[in-house]
């Protein structure tokens, strides 16, 4: 603390009074008050447009502000919307729209043969890709490749956080004209880490919540209303690291079912035609 002193002088002298000197301290305080707070932020990773649209990614697409009240949407300060990316490719790349090729078929059981080599774009059937010719016994069959339009997107956070899931604007065609939200399956999965990619310094979001909601496994449990498909228990950051080194990946997976509710995947006798849907996930505060 600084002390400043002042010496005043006032006299004031009659016959037998003469005040002479006095000295007096004043002070000066400064305060300073450090406040640091870090907010409950979630950041959604993908691509920022489909394949078609020369869409590229990783990019962060979401970042979400865990400010609103328990089981609402949280704020999203990032205006543009993602879209989900490949998982199997060996790179981030965007999905697909599905609009513009058939999906890719798998040989199944085949004696030997039957590689597919997809040239890209990745999950889309056209010219450009091949297969190897294939031996075939009663057993050998052919389906669209398991995990039907299977995707991902990269989730990092500071804080615990649920998913919700809502399916709009349905589309079927041709053969596939008569079926609806009920015929196409979900499913999601977790990974929490993938080497050399995500994962490095994260943990699984699913600890001290229920996790993936493995009761909502078609599409039309989620059309109403945003769905809850992942109840969150803690941050998915476990130590110092990058975004990258904090993401782990959700797999949406859906697979397309017959009129028998108890078979999925695609048989030849279920002819040719479209049937998709939009999904749309949302991260909400907890």
């Amino acid at each position: 603390m600084l002390i400043a002193k002042k010496r005043l002088r006032d006299g004031v002298c009659g016959s037998i009074l003469c005040a002479t000197a006095m000295s007096v301290s004043t002070y000066a305080g400064i305060v300073d008050r450090p406040f640091l707070r870090a907010q409950s932020v979630v950041i959604v990773m993908g691509g920022d447009a489909f394949s078609e649209d020369s869409g590229t990614a990783p990019f962060a697409t979401d970042f979400n502000l865990l400010t609103t009240t328990s089981g609402t949407q949280a704020n999203d300060i990032i205006a543009a919307d993602g879209v989900s990316m490949n998982f199997n490719t060996g790179q981030f790349n965007s999905v697909s729209n599905g609009e513009d090729s058939g999906y890719e078929f798998e040989i199944l059981n085949p004696v030997t043969g039957g590689i597919f080599t997809s040239a890209g774009p990745h999950q889309t059937l056209d010219e450009n890709d091949s297969y190897s010719e294939f031996e075939l016994d009663g057993s050998t069959d052919i389906d669209i490749i398991t995990g039907n339009r299977s995707s991902q997107f990269l989730v990092a956070s500071n804080a615990a956080f649920d998913i919700y899931a809502q399916a709009t604007d349905l589309i079927a065609t041709g053969d596939f004209s008569v079926y609806d939200y009920s015929n196409i399956r979900f499913r999601l999965r977790l990974r929490v880490a993938v080497t050399g990619r995500h994962g490095a310094s994260a943990q699984n979001p699913s600890s001290g919540g229920s996790g993936i909601i493995t009761s909502v496994n078609r599409l039309n449990l989620m059309t109403a209303a945003p769905t809850k498909i992942f109840d969150g228990g803690r941050r998915t950051a476990a130590s110092r690291g990058s975004l990258l080194d904090h993401a782990v990946s959700f797999r949406p997976r859906y697979n397309l079912r017959g009129a028998n509710a108890a078979t999925n995947n695609y048989d030849l006798s279920m002819g040719a035609g479209a049937l998709g849907a939009t999904v749309t996930y949302t991260i909400y505060t907890p």
